[in-house]
């Protein structure tokens, strides 16, 4: 594969996991982001090859591989928007496995003697 063509494909991926975000379609987004990272290792290794040979990178590839370096910036902090949203949803539906109890501070679960209601035991 040419660099080129594995600049190319790293774009379209991209284009994808843009849409999936925007869409917030996890099954697209997951699917999409796999096959980016697939895309930019293949792209990573092309990349090595030719600078092996001693091919000078064209500035016009410079340029491109700048602009998907941007734009994973803006998927990673689009990312970390929709997992903050997630866990907000998530603390609404569930409550924190700390939490006192409903009714009161959890202590009569605690009690000294199980069994025997609180009014029955002596004050002293």
């Amino acid at each position: 594969m040419s660099l080129e063509e594995s600049l190319s494909a790293v774009e379209q991926l991209i284009d994808k996991v843009s849409t999936a975000l925007l869409a917030a379609d996890p099954q697209s987004l997951e699917q999409h982001s796999t096959a980016l990272r697939d895309a930019a290792a293949q792209f990573a290794r092309v990349l090595e090859q030719s600078t092996a040979r001693g091919l000078p990178l064209p500035e016009s590839v410079q340029k491109r591989v700048n602009a998907i370096g941007d734009m994973l910036v803006v998927h990673r902090e689009s990312l970390a928007r929709l997992s903050a949203v997630a866990d907000r949803q998530a603390a609404g539906l569930l409550p924190p496995s700390d939490a006192a109890s409903t009714y009161g501070d959890g202590s009569a679960a605690r009690a000294a003697k199980p069994g025997v209601a609180r009014i029955y035991r002596s004050a002293g």
